[in-house]
């Protein structure tokens, strides 16, 4: 009797003490699996995110002038996160870009400029000019991405916003051929802000833009109206086929109705315009009613115009090098 009791205990410290460690040993491989899950996901989100990146071609419109102040500041910022970048200038021919010695000169070549030999002098008349010329080179000689992105060289763009939107607006219908900022005309956006010709745009712009008797009948003194006159051209011109699926501008607000292009500087936006001239062209020009503050600046903003080299720096820093640990955690309502 006291042998068969002795080896029921021994059979129930056994039985306890393995069920012990093996909740321990599956709770250890639990938390392991979940870790490993984690980072997964993360990478897998991050190389989803880059997936899209590379189809997205950025191009920035600037002049030699410029080019060791805001053009080296975008560049230096935000340029590189795009899938493919390039500026568009015409440099003079006095630059030498074999010789290391002249060091300025080198310093200019080192940017991505890229080389349009029908590029028109670079003055202010001849923007639209430059715009439609890039247009047509880029869609010969670049003709595998599906985003277009036109952007001053004083203008910062939140590349990873941008991708997240245009990722977004992929199943609509009818399909815009071009998004950014709008305007009351509601067709054209702000050049100053950035826009973005998708695929179809890009396509069907250089069908019809390379004639110029065409380009003549919707060209404007404004990259930006030149733009949106011209695609609205290429609409009424389309056969019916292609152009019952397409729409002009895509809308570009938040679900809060608040703009993600921003057509003038983050502290305009921010505070209120206080020049007269711009207080009544932001409050009459803009397609949807303007809010200033908190209001007026989407959490998913893309752009902000005007904005200096040495801001730009700023504002990269901001928002790549700061991080705010606790927003996902402790969700303060001050």
């Amino acid at each position: 009797m006291l042998f068969r009791l002795n080896i029921r205990r021994r059979c129930y410290y056994l039985w306890y003490s393995t069920s012990v460690q093996s909740i321990l040993l599956i709770s250890a491989f639990g938390i392991i699996l979940l870790i490993v899950i984690l980072i997964t996901l993360k990478r897998r989100e991050t190389c989803w995110l880059d997936k899209y990146r590379s189809r997205l071609f950025c191009f920035v419109l600037t002049n030699e002038e410029n080019l060791e102040s805001r053009a080296r500041a975008v560049y230096e910022t935000w340029g590189r996160r795009c899938g493919r970048f390039v500026f568009v200038s015409r440099l003079n021919s006095s630059i030498k870009c074999e010789n290391e010695n002249e060091k300025k000169s080198f310093e200019k070549c080192k940017l991505p400029i890229e080389n349009i030999p029908t590029l028109p002098d670079e003055t202010y008349l001849h923007l639209p000019d430059k715009v439609r010329l890039s247009l047509l080179f880029f869609n010969k000689y670049y003709p595998n991405y599906d985003w277009y992105l036109k952007a001053d060289d004083d203008t910062y763009i939140i590349v990873e916003n941008l991708l997240r939107f245009l990722i977004s607006t992929i199943k609509r219908y009818p399909k815009p051929l071009l998004y950014g900022y709008r305007f009351r005309e509601d067709y054209y956006v702000s050049g100053g802000a950035g826009y973005v010709l998708t695929r179809q745009g890009l396509d069907l712009f250089s069908s019809y833009m390379k004639n110029d008797s065409i380009y003549s009948q919707c060209n404007s003194p404004m990259e930006d109206m030149m733009v949106g006159k011209c695609l609205q051209k290429t609409l009424q011109l389309a056969p019916f086929h292609i152009k019952k699926d397409l729409t002009l501008i895509g809308e570009t607000i938040d679900q809060h109705g608040r703009e993600r292009f921003h057509p003038l500087a983050f502290r305009i936006h921010f505070n209120g315009p206080s020049n007269k001239t711009k207080r009544e062209w932001i409050h009459y020009k803009p397609f949807h009613h303007n809010l200033f503050g908190y209001e007026a600046i989407s959490e998913t903003t893309i752009s902000f115009h005007y904005t200096e080299p040495s801001d730009m720096y700023q504002i990269h820093s901001f928002i790549y090098d700061i991080r705010l640990f606790d927003k996902e955690v402790c969700r303060s309502p001050l």
